[in-house]
């Protein structure tokens, strides 16, 4: 029969199947996206009733309806002194292969209730739709024994939610890696509409360590992250992932609760308030974490906690002498973060005081690199590097693919920066990432007349690449000074040697802004706006034209360019008007979708998802009067959605992708009520009420273009 907890899941959004048995029940819980296909599933079985004593009880196998990737064990017991419980699982594909038997580690993140039920931390393993569990009952030395009243079996299929960023600007500061780049399917912090845990803030004063006592993760170490959230936000009832950052073995960050720095997380129970949990992916009860990963936590902690002394202490919540980066371990009775890392904390706090208060990095090591080797020692080569696009204007971002192959017999491992990492023109890689381990493999960039460390643009591979197999690296550089750049790429053995050195030669230049006024063009099909001494092409000034105009676009501020897109990492034709980013899309040449405006709304709003207006809200009672996008979780009312439907709709403006709301215009000091939409701002002019300028679209493009240094500020 089916325990009340049971029936309450049943009663929320679960299907109910009968695995076999009185005592043994499966539910099978979907969670789906807004547009409704299904994004993350979890198959879970109970048995009560059916434990020994003392000694081995081994489960049944449970077959999942579909692949999943961790595995989640809860359980009831009352243990005496003394005695004690031991889980394993082990999973398999096909039902005859199985793994090893995992011993699982008991969730010490929260203190135990009496007769709440007990968890495991999650075990991450590859591609299955077996799993088994095993328990060992051990008395206590007066022989008495454990009570196990039920244990929960649960298998979460970690699959992605979202596609990793494709483009590197879109990392948080440059470095860390989003919710949306580790695949969080943001529905999981919701139900019945309503935040499940709803944003607080407060001043940081201290900084804990964790461990998440789970694998590594291997080549993907975002599927642990994705399992963790789904265990502290579904399964513990907490709405989001407790930590409020991760770090992987490969020195990746990546950003955790949802809330934005000073966010108060859910990793140190009754000490979470004024606290950053920063956890480092895997299990180091005796191993110690990479060096890779001791750098970015004492980055991450130097960055977003700078005020704080790194090797100092305090009081704090009725504790003295409290280290102001420390430990789990050091306010509850636990192990964490696991010796092997516990005793790397003077590392972290040493690399966090590199970082403390100032952009500062450690100084660049003047180590030479060893020269190349003979062709015949090679272990890998270039195949092909493209950079683009080759001319560009100063403080735009440059796009390099660098392919490599391995021609050894042996698999070669990398390291960080990862893939898609953005450096700014003056950045090296020991800025983005310091420790440099003997014998990985990196590929670079470097220019002629550099001075300083060779190929200082470096990236790591995706993974580790297999004897035969061919990979590419894609990176960012954004170009700042005018100039002409004579660029080449580089395969590093780091501290070994350089496979190749100086490959595919190629010429980028960096022109002044496009923002300079110019002279008509000779080209008859141009259309040329005296006004602000600017050339539109025929492609641009027929949508222009047809699509509002003046009134909705503005005059142009650029000449046509050739620009890298943060949506989708492709170049394209572009040209900025006063409200509006145009882009040329041959791909759908003769049709309506040619050109297309750019996201301005989404991109210029990147940062603020976490500020009151940007969140989600529930779908009103009253259609008439308010639309409900559940696309983007915002309304549309009033003046506003008068003028969105009147004036062009979604292919113009995009959905909201926020509520209205006050704001300061960047470009007439003026306030404001506006709102945001993925191409636009509207804004409302009393002032003008009852004409058609009571509604206009904010500066959006003049806004990038100032912030770019292309343009000044008019107020």
């Amino acid at each position: 029969m089916l325990t009340d907890l049971f029936k309450e899941r049943i009663d929320r959004r679960s299907i109910l199947k009968v695995a076999g048995g009185l005592m043994l029940a499966s539910i099978f819980d979907l969670h789906r996206t807004p547009g409704g296909q299904a994004e993350m599933t979890r198959m879970r079985w109970l048995e009560q009733g059916v434990f020994p004593e003392s000694g081995t009880y081994r489960s049944p196998v449970f077959r999942a309806d579909q692949t999943f990737e961790s595995v989640e064990v809860g359980w009831h017991a009352d243990v005496p002194d003394g005695a004690g419980i031991s889980i394993h699982v082990r999973t398999s594909s096909d039902g005859e292969q199985w793994t090893e038997w995992h011993h699982l580690h008991e969730d010490t993140h929260m203190e135990p209730e009496p007769g709440a039920r007990i968890y495991a931390m999650p075990h991450i393993t590859g591609p299955s739709n077996y799993v088994q569990y095993e328990l060992y009952l051990a008395p206590s030395s007066s022989g008495a024994t454990p009570q196990v009243h039920e244990v929960e079996i649960g298998c979460v299929d970690t699959s992605p939610a979202a596609q990793f960023m494709s483009v590197g600007g879109n990392l948080i500061d440059g470095w860390i890696v989003p919710r949306a780049g580790w695949g969080a399917n943001e529905n999981l912090r919701y139900s019945n509409g309503s935040e499940t845990w709803t944003p607080r803030h407060a001043p940081i004063q201290k900084a804990i360590v964790h461990h998440t006592v789970t694998s590594t993760g291997g080549a993907d170490p975002a599927a642990v992250i994705r399992s963790m959230y789904y265990y502290h936000a579904v399964t513990l009832g907490w709405g989001d992932i407790g930590y409020n950052f991760l770090v992987d073995q490969n020195g990746n960050a990546y950003e955790g609760r949802y809330g934005g720095p000073t966010v108060t997380g859910a990793h140190t129970a009754g000490n979470n308030t004024a606290t950053i949990g920063v956890a480092a992916i895997g299990t180091f009860s005796s191993a110690s974490a990479s060096q890779a990963a001791i750098n970015s936590i004492g980055r991450l902690i130097g960055k977003r906690a700078s005020h704080l002394d790194p090797h100092g202490s305090s009081s704090f919540n009725g504790r003295n002498n409290v280290p102001n980066i420390g430990a789990h371990r050091d306010y509850m009775a636990t192990n964490c973060p696991g010796q092997g890392l516990y005793q790397r904390l003077p590392d972290i706090r040493s690399i966090a005081a590199n970082y403390r208060g100032s952009s500062s990095e450690p100084p660049p090591s003047s180590e030479p690199e060893p020269p190349p080797p003979p062709t015949a020692s090679r272990i890998a080569e270039i195949v092909d590097a493209r950079f683009s696009p080759q001319q560009l204007y100063a403080g735009s971002t440059m796009r390099v693919d660098i392919t490599i192959r391995n021609i050894s017999n042996q698999t070669l491992h990398t390291q960080g920066p990862s893939p898609q990492h953005v450096y700014m023109e003056s950045d090296t890689f020991l800025m983005a990432y310091p420790d440099r381990t003997e014998g990985r493999i990196r590929v670079g960039v470097d220019f002629d007349g550099n001075s300083g460390l060779p190929s200082p643009w470096r990236w790591g591979l995706p993974g580790s690449l297999a004897p035969g197999e061919t990979t590419t690296v894609t990176g960012f550089v954004q170009l700042d000074s005018t100039r002409e750049w004579n660029l080449s790429v580089s395969l590093i053995n780091e501290l070994v040697r350089y496979e190749e050195q100086g490959k595919f030669e190629t010429t980028v230049v960096t022109s002044a802004p496009p923002t300079n006024p110019t002279e008509r063009d000779n080209d008859p099909s141009m259309h040329y706006f005296e006004v602000t001494r600017h050339n539109v092409p025929a492609i641009f000034y027929r949508y222009w034209e047809e699509n509002g105009g003046l009134r909705r676009f503005g005059y142009p501020l650029t000449e046509a360019i050739m620009e890298l897109s943060e949506t989708d990492g492709e170049t394209y034709l572009t040209q900025y008007f006063e409200r509006a980013r145009f882009e040329h899309h041959p791909e759908f040449a003769g049709t309506e979708y040619e050109v297309l405006l750019g996201l301005l709304g989404t991109e210029r709003t990147r940062d603020r998802m976490r500020e009151p207006a940007f969140d989600k809200v529930a779908e009103p009672a009253d259609t008439d009067a308010v639309d409900w996008y559940m696309e983007t979780g915002h309304t549309l009312r009033g003046v506003f959605r008068d003028y969105w439907w009147d004036n062009g709709g979604l292919p113009i403006y995009g959905f909201p992708i926020s509520e209205e709301f006050e704001e300061v215009s960047k470009t007439d000091g003026h306030t404001y009520t506006v709102q945001y939409f993925e191409r636009n701002r509207f804004e409302w002019h009393p002032e003008h009420a009852g004409t058609e300028y009571e509604v206009l679209l904010g500066h959006l493009a003049r806004e990038i273009l100032i912030d770019r240094g292309w343009l000044t500020p008019e107020y």
